[in-house]
């Protein structure tokens, strides 16, 4: 009898009676993760497929058909998030792509600079599954500040934005062959986010002129306050002097 990997319990079956854990080899390979994805994106307990599809039909009715107790029919907004995340970071690894040396050689330069703000922009890029969540509090809090008629608490409005950021994440991740294609087509990656944000903004209220100035403006202006936060506490960690970040050397 072997140990259990995940438990300890020794055992000579195919599933661990303590935990219920299949016996694996040591080691994973890539078919393993492949399979996991498309059981993600099949699995009847987690449909995600027909959440993106909800979302994008409209994604305040997904939110609160999820808070009013249809949770079994929708992926759930964390692990739609994760999931996100998961393949965002899957298609740099297949890919050897990355993001910031991707927007700085579209502008025509033939080499990244080794720069003290390149160096907190990489370790951002890199880091984005530790710094997103912030960015989802921020924008609840900012729909809870701007939409106080909207009868969703913070907590509600939080669950609202992880279907957003899932969604454009999964989505923008879809389009990064066509940057290593054509890489100026990079800032088409910031208009799916902005669009697919200020879209879910819109769709959770009550629709009019001032609502909709309010979701338009609320994104960017989130997102660049943001960008900063994270720009400080980033160059704070790496010990990067905030001056030789924000301040443009001359020549």
């Amino acid at each position: 009898m072997q140990p259990c990997a995940n438990c300890g319990h020794p055992h000579a079956h195919p599933y661990c009676p303590e935990c219920g854990q299949q016996r694996v080899a040591p080691g994973i390979r890539l078919r393993e993760v492949v399979g996991d994805l498309i059981a993600g994106l099949y699995n009847v307990d987690a449909p995600i497929l027909f959440t993106l599809r909800s979302f994008f039909t409209g994604p305040g009715r997904l939110t609160r058909s999820y808070l009013a107790g249809k949770r079994k029919a929708y992926t759930p907004p964390v692990r739609l998030f994760l999931m996100g995340v998961g393949f965002y970071y899957l298609m740099r690894w297949v890919l050897g792509w990355d993001p910031v040396d991707a927007a700085v050689l579209a502008t025509g330069h033939t080499e990244v600079p080794q720069t003290p703000a390149m160096q907190v922009n990489h370790w951002m890029s890199r880091n984005v599954n530790l710094l997103l969540p912030l960015f989802m509090v921020m924008l609840a809090a900012a729909d809870r500040l701007l939409f106080p008629r909207t009868t969703l608490n913070w907590t509600e409005r939080l669950v609202h934005y992880l279907f957003a950021v899932g969604t454009y994440l999964i989505t923008a991740t879809l389009l990064i062959p066509l940057y290593q294609v054509w890489p100026r087509l990079h800032v088409l990656g910031m208009v799916v986010i902005f669009g697919i944000l200020i879209a879910a903004a819109i769709g959770l209220h009550h629709r009019s002129v001032w609502n909709t100035v309010k979701a338009v403006a609320m994104v960017p202006l989130t997102f660049l306050l943001y960008v900063l936060v994270c720009t400080v506490l980033v160059a704070l960690l790496l010990g990067v002097p905030l001056a030789a970040v924000f301040v443009r050397s001359g020549g």
